[in-house]
């Protein structure tokens, strides 16, 4: 006679059991992990705990490797074509000057190019009578300009080429602005001071508060640079006998300013 508990019954049961068996070991386990990971800095909300701020800066410094210069063709004539001839004519004299100077391709860039009309509008007429079509402005011709913008890689050559420039009837000159041309190195310098900067203030400031610090909740940086002079043609002297532009490139300086949150224990 079979019974509930015979042989068939028995081994669905033991199977039901270990089913129950492995989810309750499982529940544990997610419960566990999950405790374990309220303790991980990774998790720590700033808003839950005690912290605070220190603030810290660091400078670095590094020689320019690159000058840039920004220059301006203008002419204004009776017709845009008459004007865009001269423009055209000047530019490519301007660029042949700067690749024989040694001034790559890649590096000389238009950044503006503008045809415009001009034109001029007669004083109204008040009181009076005023010939026909007296109010109607009159065309006075078109201005062309073509802006270039120059990277000078070669700090030997900046000043003869500003010159040269000079010389080739360039509207105005704006420039140069020396710049590193990879600033990530002396970047990372200039935050591992701020970094440092910041940990020192740190530690004077818990042993004055009387507090132990923990561990860095949250982390910001501000970087900054340098920028040099701006100037324009009509401050150069610029001529046949003039004698070629001092341009001392200097030092440029770099700036990180950094805030770190620590925890209060």
């Amino acid at each position: 006679m079979n019974t509930f508990f015979d042989q068939k019954n028995a081994t669905r049961m033991g199977k039901v059991l270990l089913f129950i068996g492995i989810f309750v070991a499982l529940f544990a386990m997610m419960k566990v992990l999950n405790e374990m990971k309220q303790f991980d800095g990774a998790s720590i909300d700033p808003a839950k705990v005690s912290t605070i701020d220190v603030t810290g800066t660091g400078e670095a410094f590094a020689i320019p490797n690159i000058a840039t210069e920004s220059f301006t063709v203008e002419k204004k004539a009776a017709t845009i074509k008459d004007a865009q001839g001269v423009v055209t004519t000047k530019i490519a004299d301007i660029l042949s000057f700067l690749k024989s100077s040694g001034v790559a391709e890649k590096d000389i860039q238009t950044t503006n190019y503008s045809a415009n009309p001009e034109y001029s509008y007669p004083t109204p007429c008040y009181g009076q009578v005023c010939p026909a079509n007296s109010s109607a402005p009159k065309l006075l011709g078109y201005t062309v300009s073509e802006t270039i913008t120059v990277k000078i890689r070669n700090a030997d050559t900046v000043g003869t080429i500003i010159d040269g420039l000079g010389s080739r009837g360039v509207t105005n000159l704006s420039g140069p602005t020396f710049t590193v041309d990879d600033v990530s190195a002396v970047n990372a310098q200039a935050r591992a001071k701020a970094i440092a900067d910041a940990k020192v203030k740190a530690t004077v400031l818990a042993h004055d508060l009387g507090i132990e610090l923990g561990r860095i909740v949250r982390f910001s940086e501000n970087t900054g640079g340098s920028y040099p002079m701006m100037y324009t043609a009509k401050d150069m002297a610029v001529g046949a006998s003039a004698p070629t532009a001092q341009l001392p490139a200097g030092e440029n300086k770099y700036t990180s300013n950094v805030t770190i949150t620590f925890e209060i224990q």
